[in-house]
């Protein structure tokens, strides 16, 4: 099988050909970030020769005919919620980032392969895109192919991480026998599965980022967990009322810039724990430090920001947190349970993983 791979990135339709033991040649990628076509060719072993370049530049009429499989997900920052939401087009009728869907389109017309394999957000498939997706699949639909799409989620497919995409698989309409997307499974692999079990303490947060992350809003009132660093011998007062109490207090360990996000207080209900005794008081050892008759010892739990009715979630030793804008009060969604947020291209600081060290 033939494979020509555009907006290549580091490969990833080519890993998962490699996972599956398809056997492929290459017949080149197209990126144009120098740090990623050299970790394409890392993972792939193939000379940067391979590499076309702008897909803009490239000649359609030089490239092979006997191509079986063209895999491009095209840019998504026009068309994603974490952009300027611009979509295909410009006011003036130039085409975005996102635009250069017509890039590869004119790559499929003139290589006319049996396969293309689109990938992009999910914003691609709603109400705001939903005349420009109608436009890529009559597009296709034009150039010879059948399209078979749907929103996957990799958390479904055995990735630990909450990553909805829009796949289209476009066959040509000459061998088009249809085609029926995977049956998502039970998700095996945990986050907290991939964590290293030696962590550098520079990706722990600081205190002032996580000042503003845990900050909730309970029954419409600001609550603003009292924290208590390694320079304190005592928690902040800790009772066992119900009523109103919120007595959640973060133990934070100062120490080199460490942050540890440790549950030393929670004496109230909860939707996983009902019952407002049965959240006790944890040390930095994950170890219970004010004993009472009630229930057992659930793991600790760390009240995240959100802008909800609720005013927070409940991040549990696995999930994982968005921090990315830790002060916003409009933000939502942040944990993800036992599996990672989105994970994007921007950064590396915009998630963190609750521990029990």
């Amino acid at each position: 099988m033939k494979v020509l791979s555009l907006f290549s990135g580091i490969g990833a339709f080519e890993k998962a050909l490699d996972n599956l033991q398809i056997p492929y040649e290459l017949a080149g990628f197209s990126e144009i970030d120098k740090y990623a076509v050299k970790s394409y060719c890392a993972i792939h072993g193939v000379d940067e020769s391979m590499n076309l370049g702008d897909i803009t530049k490239i000649d359609e009429k030089a490239l092979p005919k006997d191509i079986d499989l063209i895999t491009y997900g095209f840019p998504c920052q026009d068309i994603s919620l974490a952009g300027k939401q611009k979509g295909m087009f410009n006011d003036d009728g130039t085409q975005t980032r996102s635009g250069l869907f017509f890039e590869a389109l004119r790559i499929i017309e003139a290589t006319k392969p049996k396969i293309a394999i689109a990938e992009n957000v999910k914003n691609l498939t709603g109400k705001k895109f939903k005349e420009q997706f109608e436009l890529v699949l009559k597009s296709l639909e034009e150039a010879g192919y059948s399209n078979y799409w749907k929103v996957l989620n990799a958390k479904d497919y055995g990735i630990p991480q909450n990553r909805e995409r829009v796949f289209i698989i476009s066959i040509r309409k000459d061998i088009d026998k249809g085609y029926e997307f995977p049956n998502p499974f039970p998700l095996q692999l945990r986050l907290k599965d991939m964590l290293d079990a030696e962590v550098d303490e520079k990706f722990y947060l600081s205190n002032k980022g996580v000042n503003g992350l845990l900050n909730a809003f309970v029954d419409g009132r600001e609550h603003k967990p009292n924290l208590m660093t390694n320079e304190t011998e005592y928690s902040p007062t800790i009772d066992t009322l119900v009523g109103s109490q919120t007595h959640r207090s973060p133990y934070i360990d100062e120490s080199s810039d460490k942050i540890e996000l440790i549950q030393v207080g929670q004496m109230y209900g909860t939707e996983r724990e009902p019952n407002p005794s049965g959240g006790r008081v944890y040390d930095s050892d994950g170890l219970m430090r004010s004993l009472g008759a009630g229930h057992g010892m659930p793991q600790p739990i760390v009240m995240v920001r959100e802008a909800t009715k609720k005013g927070y979630a409940e991040a549990e030793v696995g999930d994982s947190v968005n921090i990315s804008q830790p002060n916003s009060k409009t933000r939502r969604g942040r944990v993800g349970k036992q599996v990672s947020q989105t994970l994007t291209t921007s950064g590396g600081n915009e998630m963190a993983v609750v521990v029990d060290e």
